[in-house]
C-alpha cells in the first residue's frame, strides 16, 4: 500500500486528538498516455508538497496502464495548484503540441472527487534536467528512512479503522470496545509522531543559518500569513535549491 494512503489513515484517526474538522480528502484519478519502462510511475506535484516532481508520498496508485488514483489529505478550503510528472520536471505532462500548460488548480473540500486526463508526457531533452543539490539528497534520504519506518505503524492503524467504524454503525455502539481501540490508536499515533519528530529534527538540523535566515524572512511576508504551509513549502524549497515548474 502506498505511503500516501497511509498517511491518509493516519489522518482518518485524527478525532483522537480533536483536529479531524481541519481535514479534507480529496481523491483524484487520472488518465494517462503510455510511458516507458523506465520511468518510474505516475506521481501528482502541487503546492501541497513543494512542487517536488518524484515524491514518493505523492506516487499515484495503479488501476490500471491508463489509470492512477490517488487520495491527498489537505486542508479544508484551500486553493491548491499541481501537475502530474512522471517523477520528473523533464517528463511533466505537456498539451499535444509539446507546449507547457498551465498548472491545474482546486478547492479543496472533504469527499470532493476529481477526475483529470493527461494529453502527453514531455519528452526528454526538451526541458532542463532537475538539479538535486547533495543536501536536498540527504534530507530525502532521511524522509524515504522515516517512510518506511511509519509503514508497519500506519497499516496497523488501517487495521484499527474497520472495528472502530463496524462498532460505531451499531445501534447500540460499544463503549468499551470504543476506549479499547481509542488506547491502541493513540499508541500508534504517539510512535508515528515520534518518528516524524525524529525527522524534523534532523532536517532542520542539516539546514545551514544563513538557509534558516532564508526561510525565516519568507515566512514573514503577507503570503506566509494567509497560508503558511505553502509558503513554507515553496521557501524551504527554493533554498534547498529544487527546481521548479513553469507557472
Amino acid at each position: 500500500m502506498k505511503m500516501c494512503k497511509l498517511f491518509f489513515a493516519l489522518i482518518l484517526f485524527l478525532p483522537f486528538v480533536n483536529v479531524w474538522a481541519q481535514v479534507a480528502a480529496v481523491s483524484i484519478t487520472v488518465h494517462v498516455p503510455h510511458y516507458g519502462t523506465n520511468d518510474q510511475g505516475v506521481f501528482i506535484a502541487g503546492s501541497f508538497n513543494g512542487w517536488q516532481a518524484g515524491d514518493s508520498l505523492y506516487k499515484m496508485n495503479k488501476v490500471d496502464d491508463k489509470t492512477y488514483t490517488i487520495i491527498l489529505p489537505l486542508f479544508e478550503n484551500r486553493l491548491y495548484q499541481y501537475k502530474y510528472t512522471l517523477g520528473k520536471w523533464d517528463k511533466v505532462e505537456v498539451a499535444l503540441n509539446d507546449s507547457d500548460i498551465q498548472n491545474r488548480r482546486f478547492m479543496s473540500m472533504n469527499g470532493k472527487s476529481i477526475a483529470d486526463t493527461v494529453s502527453k508526457w514531455k519528452q526528454p531533452g526538451k526541458a532542463e534536467k532537475p538539479v538535486v543539490s547533495p543536501q536536498m539528497q540527504q534530507i530525502n534520504a532521511m524522509k524515504d528512512s522515516t517512510a518506511a519506518k511509519l509503514q508497519t505503524e500506519l497499516t496497523g492503524m488501517l487495521d484499527l479503522l474497520k472495528p472502530y467504524i463496524r462498532n460505531l454503525l451499531q445501534e447500540n455502539p460499544s463503549k468499551r470496545v470504543n476506549k479499547r481501540i481509542n488506547k491502541k490508536a493513540k499508541k500508534k499515533i504517539g510512535k508515528a509522531y515520534d518518528q516524524l519528530a525524529g525527522l524534523f529534527w534532523n532536517v532542520f538540523a542539516s539546514i545551514r543559518p544563513e538557509q534558516k535566515q532564508a526561510i525565516l524572512k519568507a515566512l514573514d511576508s503577507p503570503a506566509a500569513n494567509k497560508d503558511f504551509i505553502n509558503a513554507f513549502l515553496k521557501a524551504f524549497n527554493e533554498t534547498m535549491e529544487e527546481k521548479k515548474p513553469v507557472k
